[in-house]
């Protein structure tokens, strides 16, 4: 069975992109690239048209300043659909920044492994909430998005 719910996603509401002018310097965009991996065991990332459950896809957002100058305080959030989970390790970028992820819709966002304190047999014990729960993913660049400067981040979702 085909999943079409996550291609509308992708298409329609996730892919976004803002028109770069004096007001709006920036303009970001979402893609999502199916993963497949080749008879030579390569991994290859096509179009994400359809999917179906236990597919990969790879979402990479894509921000570029179109002005001259350096542009500050950029955050980078990812949605992990429903249906969805984040495939750990997958969040990366080669902007020196702050990985964070959140499990409770985007409300709050923590640094990995994510903990919690529960109580089991009686006993408070220390569990690691498993990447399977996360909601969004969130990068916190260190440095200005330089004067014509592209960034990418990317991470994976397995469909379930």
């Amino acid at each position: 069975m085909k999943i079409f719910l996550i291609v509308f996603f992708i298409n329609f509401i996730f892919t976004f992109s803002t028109y770069a002018n004096e007001n709006h310097p920036l303009t970001s965009k979402m893609n999502a690239f199916l993963v497949k991996v080749d008879k030579n065991g390569r991994e290859i990332l096509k179009p994400a048209d359809k999917v179906s459950p236990k597919d990969k896809v790879e979402y990479q957002l894509i921000y570029k300043n179109h002005s001259d100058k350096s542009l500050s305080g950029l955050v980078i959030t990812g949605p992990i659909p429903e249906n969805t989970q984040y495939v750990g390790n997958t969040g990366k970028t080669i902007i020196k920044s702050k990985f964070l992820v959140s499990i409770d819709g985007g409300n709050t966002f923590e640094s990995e492994p994510v903990k919690r304190e529960v109580i089991k047999d009686g006993k408070k014990v220390e569990v690691i909430i498993p990447p399977e729960k996360y909601t969004n993913v969130r990068w916190i660049p260190e440095d200005s998005i330089k004067a014509s400067e592209q960034q990418i981040y990317s991470y994976r979702i397995e469909v379930k």
